[in-house]
């Protein structure tokens, strides 16, 4: 029998009936699979966990809260053994450490440098399902690290691509769709999808599946298919495909609380600034330089959060919140003309104003006032018949 990777996440392992549920389809495919699954914490564990974390300490120690966090998939992960014993299935819940997880970087936001399988596989010759806490590692010191938000996708994949398996991300979506569902009804859900162009959505306000995840699915050519917790939907199944020469709109796609930052540069060396940010771990996305006479400016995107942070570095920032970064995505970008022609025209036409504007090779995304963020999508949407 061939190996088979799943993952659940933390919606579809949230209580007894949901757990003895994923029991039960773990149960059938194991019966023509040597199987593997990597589970997240029940529900809302996670944020809890950290609620309780700070309500002890403001600013925990990141190694104690990497040790508590990881509790969350120990816990989900034991259950679900349980479950699956208690329906005549052998099965047996292995920790990061115990799955043979080596880790390296920051607590918090670890990364896999690499997995001893060889538990894992002496179990399945066993005939267990083998039920991993994912998000989870162990770093040079022996040392409980997490992976960050998604990092049970990633741990996924990387077992996966180790056990030269297949990999099934279970949902409570039925698939990747081109536009949010919740927002657009008639969005369409894709049968097949890019690596390329699923990281970009990822990157750019889907929240299907960790982007780390997808790029390692990539590097190591591990198919995923994206589908319902049930297990009796076919979802989407993400590949190098069959359509990269197609030029094609995959997605309109959002992302909110945006922090757009302009600061005159006067006795700042744009070096300096961005070297004062990352020392402080900001992330940047978007940036712009203009030059007004013998005055410079520089503005660009974070995160809302990171507010107070940015300040730190100097008392003269101007602030723009409540704004969203909306983006166009698809190949089309890459093997059509015209395309960013359409979409200040039509923006244009409906006299939609914008702050910045961002490209990469597949897609271009733009920064406005989150009260027009629905119109500017719908307007788009409409322009590429998505």
């Amino acid at each position: 029998m061939k190996n088979l990777l799943v993952k659940f996440g933390g919606s579809s392992v949230a209580d007894k009936e949901k757990i003895e549920s994923v029991a039960k389809i773990l149960k059938e495919l194991a019966k023509n699979n040597r199987l593997v699954c990597v589970v997240s914490a029940m529900g809302d564990t996670t944020d809890e966990l950290i609620a309780k974390a700070k309500s002890i300490n403001k600013n925990p120690n990141k190694r104690e809260l990497d040790a508590l966090l990881s509790s969350g998939e120990i816990i989900s992960s034991s259950l679900l053994a349980m479950a699956l014993e208690n329906i005549g299935q052998k099965a047996i819940s292995l920790s990061g450490l115990q799955a043979g997880f080596k880790t390296y970087g920051k607590h918090g936001f670890s990364k896999i440098l690499d997995i001893d399988t060889k538990r894992i596989e002496e179990e399945l010759d066993q005939g267990k399902v083998v039920v991993v806490a994912g998000f989870q590692g162990v770093n040079e010191e022996n040392d409980i690290t997490t992976l960050g938000r998604g990092g049970s996708d990633t741990s996924a994949v990387a077992l996966a691509a180790k056990l030269k398996a297949a990999c099934k991300i279970f949902t409570d979506v039925d698939g990747i769709y081109n536009v949010d569902p919740r927002f657009y009804p008639a969005a369409k859900k894709l049968d097949q999808i890019s690596y390329e162009e699923t990281m970009e959505m990822a990157h750019l306000g889907a929240k299907v599946i960790d982007p780390r995840a997808v790029e390692m699915a990539q590097k190591y050519g591990v198919e995923l298919e994206i589908a319902l917790n049930t297990g009796k939907v076919k979802g989407t199944i993400i590949s190098e495909g069959d359509n990269l020469e197609k030029s094609i709109i995959t997605s309109v796609s959002a992302v909110d609380e945006i922090l757009l930052v302009n600061k005159e540069l006067n006795n700042f060396k744009i070096s300096e600034l961005f070297a004062k940010l990352a020392d402080r771990g900001i992330n940047i996305d978007v940036i712009n330089q203009t030059e007004i006479g013998e005055k410079s400016y520089v503005s660009f995107t974070s995160t809302l959060d990171e507010k107070e942070n940015i300040k730190t570095i100097a008392d003269d920032f101007e602030f723009i919140e409540n704004v969203s970064k909306v983006s166009v995505i698809g190949n089309a970008m890459r093997n059509e003309t015209g395309v960013a022609a359409r979409i200040f025209g039509v923006l244009n036409d409906k006299e939609i104003k914008f702050y910045q504007v961002s490209t990469s090779k597949i897609s271009v995304s733009i920064i406005v006032d989150t009260k027009i963020k629905d119109q500017v999508m719908k307007v788009l949407i409409e322009e590429f018949n998505i």
